[in-house]
């Protein structure tokens, strides 16, 4: 049942794809590199901590900038599959200037193997940019499998995340792999790709460099 509840769930994520839009006339792909920091702490069933992000986006047109982001995490474990966890995304751009964003989230956890696991994520992503005072809603859905390849360091993981509102915004697609160094620091590699559904909307590619510390 687990097993068909998770392929229906997967094929959902894919039904933004089908819906979207006319490609003639959209702008050329634009591509981007974030480097984050994650520091977490468990302290029994709640954890504490914090990312620190720079990313680098070139829109394409010879637009470029450059945003900071500081973002504060904690999190909840009331059950062994169930986590709660609320964050709060302090952004700056050096091109439209601060934005906050609000993300609470409810994930439900799967362990079909030792190897093999799911993760479904829905989160309320409520972004606040501040020289305009605009408030721009979204849910997100994300279904996550994680594998860890027996006997060595590497685990790989996948993932699909439809934004949606009154309509579908964008889909975001991520492959990728980890790298345990110790059991205090772990090096993650993805390649991300926004799939926007607005026409005038450029899609992005991001390489995401990332290094986990946990305390």
């Amino acid at each position: 049942m687990k097993r068909c509840f998770l392929i229906l769930l997967l094929l959902s994520l894919c039904i933004p794809a089908i819906a979207q839009e006319t490609e003639s006339g959209k702008p050329d792909d634009a591509f981007a590199i974030w480097t984050d920091y994650v520091v977490r702490k468990d302290i029994g069933k709640w954890h504490v901590g914090g990312v620190f992000e720079y990313a680098s986006i070139d829109q394409g047109e010879g637009m470029k900038h450059n945003e900071l982001m500081l973002r504060p995490v904690v999190g909840y474990n009331p059950l062994s599959w169930l986590r709660l966890q609320m964050q709060v995304d302090f952004i700056y751009s050096f091109f439209t200037g601060w934005t906050f964003r609000y993300l609470p989230d409810v994930i439900f956890a799967w362990k079909a193997t030792d190897d093999l696991k799911f993760a479904f994520r829905t989160r309320l992503n409520l972004s606040h940019r501040i020289a305009t005072g605009n408030f721009s809603p979204a849910v997100r859905s994300r279904l996550k499998m994680d594998y860890s390849i027996p006997k060595t360091p590497v685990g790989l993981h996948v993932s699909a995340e439809p934004y949606w509102w009154d309509r579908f915004i964008k889909t975001r697609y991520i492959v990728g792999a980890d790298f345990k160094i110790n059991k205090h620091l772990t090096l993650t590699a993805d390649f991300m790709r926004y799939q926007h559904y607005d026409i005038n909307a450029a899609h992005q590619n991001v390489l995401y460099l990332t290094a986990n510390i946990r305390l």
